[in-house]
């Protein structure tokens, strides 16, 4: 695996809209998957009998298995009708569709799952807390943070006996904005000794930014051999930041559900002509928005910097008449374009850093 590299969100086990081929002519060399969302539909057991969810999405790229703490986050703590948290695990009310059904999620039970479901990189269960959790919250999740990942360690290693393949298990550093607890909760990680490391829970600034500073903070408390995710990370300009920052693997849904509604990223100049750890990177890209009356009979490409399907083979006048009749490829070669200009990213990036 080359460093820096960027990763769609396949939660379902599928990039909406695209077919494996598409991801590959795009340059996708992985992708990050949720083995909560797979327990739901189809289910572990029937990944299982594939071998493994690369064979059953007939995959060739990584596969990243995040643990399900994003979704204590974005069901638990959003919802408590969705569940409850303790230091043994969470209690789900409800499946990923909405369905009642009880079940407990432990920390050994993620790592059991993420390799029923034979990813490369696997993530110890974490508790993110909220956005607006308290100072005694965030101090509990990083305490149940530092306690699960103790557990998912000693479940990763009763696991390797039973499997050929060893996969990267990565210890994800909560606290929030809190630079004590962050530190508390990368040195204790540290302590106990993962393949890599995530920055963990809302990464943003009060304005909506990327919140770069701490980024760099949680780096310096981490073993410098070991690689960095900032999980969650971000649009085209934060993964320059991050990877100027020390980090080495990103992910985010933004490329491809921005593509769906109708938001696309271009460069403003040629790439291939730019260093980008010099340069401003948020005054390297604009967005287009092709669904604009302008676009109807505009027979320029989406960008003239671009080598996706889309740009090669399309006009704006096109793509415009495609959202305009809600045509599921409008989806697709939109979300073709966007990764394709963060596979393009990921490209320089890895030109630029020595």
């Amino acid at each position: 695996m080359r460093f820096p590299i960027y990763f769609p969100d396949a939660t379902r086990a599928v990039v909406r809209s695209l077919d494996n081929q598409d991801l590959k002519e795009a340059g996708i060399e992985g992708m990050i998957l949720n083995p909560y969302h797979l327990a739901s539909h189809p289910g572990i057991n029937i990944v299982k009998k594939f071998k493994g969810i690369k064979q059953y999405m007939n995959w060739s790229g990584f596969a990243i298995t995040d643990s399900g703490g994003w979704q204590l986050l974005s069901l638990v703590h959003k919802d408590k009708k969705f569940g409850k948290i303790n230091d043994n695990g969470v209690v789900f009310y409800k499946d990923s569709l909405g369905k009642d059904k009880k079940y407990l999620f432990t920390p050994e039970k993620s790592i059991q799952n993420q390799f029923d479901i034979n990813a490369d990189i696997i993530v110890c269960l974490d508790d993110c807390p909220s956005k607006d959790a308290s100072k005694q919250e965030i101090i509990a999740s990083v305490d149940r943070t530092i306690l699960w990942a103790k557990r998912c360690k000693i479940e990763f290693q009763k696991q390797l006996k039973n499997t050929k393949n060893k996969p990267l298990l990565l210890a994800v550093v909560q606290g929030g904005d809190n630079k004590k607890l962050r530190d508390k909760c990368a040195k204790e990680l540290a302590k106990i000794g993962f393949d890599a490391y995530g920055w963990g829970g809302w990464t943003a600034n009060p304005k909506g930014g990327l919140n770069i500073n701490m980024g760099r903070f949680i780096v310096s408390q981490l073993p410098e051999d070991k690689p960095k995710f900032a999980l969650g990370v971000g649009y085209p300009w934060d993964i320059i930041e991050g990877t100027k920052a020390g980090y080495h693997i990103f992910d985010c849904v933004i490329p491809t559900r921005d593509a769906r509604h109708k938001r696309l990223y271009v460069w403003q100049k040629n790439p291939d002509k730019i260093n980008l750890l010099k340069a401003n990177s948020r005054k390297l890209f604009n967005y287009f928005y092709p669904n604009k009356a302008k676009y109807a009979s505009d027979k320029k490409p989406v960008s003239q910097f671009c080598d996706c399907k889309l740009c090669k083979n399309y006009s704006r006048a096109y793509l415009y008449h495609l959202f305009k009749i809600g045509d599921s490829l409008a989806w697709r070669l939109a979300t073709i374009h966007n990764l394709r200009l963060y596979t393009k990213l990921i490209e320089l990036l890895r030109k630029n850093v020595k």
